[in-house]
C-alpha cells in the first residue's frame, strides 16, 4: 500500500517582528497507479515530440482518430511521435509515472477530467495550464470536437501555445 504525505506550510504575520509558520498535514492513500476498472491502460506511440495524449478508448473511432491526427498535424505534431494513453470506461490513471518515464513536457486530455488523470486541480476546457515544466490542456472528447466546430477551433487556438 502506498501513501502520499502532503505538507502545506501556511505563514501568518501576527506582528511586525515575528513570523509564525503553521503546518497543515494531509495523508492520502494511493490504491494503485491505475485506478478504476481492472483492465490495463493501453499505451502507444514513441514520445519523440514529448506530447502525452490521454483519451477514452471508445472515443477513438477511426473517424475520431483521423480528426485527432488532423488537429496535431495543424500544429506540426503527429500522432505516431506522441505517447497516447487509452482508458476504458470508468478507468482512471495517474499520469505522473508516464510523464517521467517518457520525458513528457505537454499533455492534452480529451474527454477526461483532471481527477481522471490523477491531478487535484481545477481546470477549464481549452485553457493552457503551466505547471513547472509541464503544459496541460483539457478538451472535450474528440467525438464532441467533431460535432461542434467551435470547440475544435477553441482547442486549436489553445494548443498553438504548446
Amino acid at each position: 500500500m502506498t501513501y502520499l504525505l502532503y505538507i502545506n506550510i501556511l505563514f501568518q504575520i501576527p506582528t511586525k517582528h515575528r513570523i509564525k509558520a503553521m503546518l497543515k498535514t494531509s495523508i492520502y492513500r494511493i490504491e494503485s497507479e491505475n485506478n478504476g476498472s481492472n483492465s490495463t491502460i493501453k499505451v502507444t506511440g514513441t514520445s519523440k515530440n514529448e506530447l502525452l495524449i490521454v483519451a477514452k478508448t471508445a472515443d477513438l473511432t477511426p473517424e475520431n482518430r483521423k480528426t485527432l491526427s488532423d488537429i496535431l498535424n495543424a500544429i506540426k505534431y503527429n500522432l505516431e511521435d506522441s505517447t497516447m494513453l487509452l482508458l476504458d470506461e470508468g478507468q482512471s490513471v495517474s499520469i505522473n509515472t508516464y510523464i517521467h518515464k517518457h520525458d513528457i513536457k505537454k499533455v492534452i486530455s480529451f474527454g477526461l477530467s483532471p481527477k481522471d488523470i490523477g491531478l487535484q486541480i481545477a481546470a477549464a476546457a481549452y485553457r493552457l495550464i503551466e505547471m513547472e515544466q509541464l503544459n496541460l490542456v483539457f478538451s472535450h472528447s474528440v467525438g464532441d470536437l467533431n460535432a461542434d466546430k467551435q470547440k475544435k477551433i477553441a482547442l486549436w487556438k489553445t494548443i498553438q501555445g504548446l
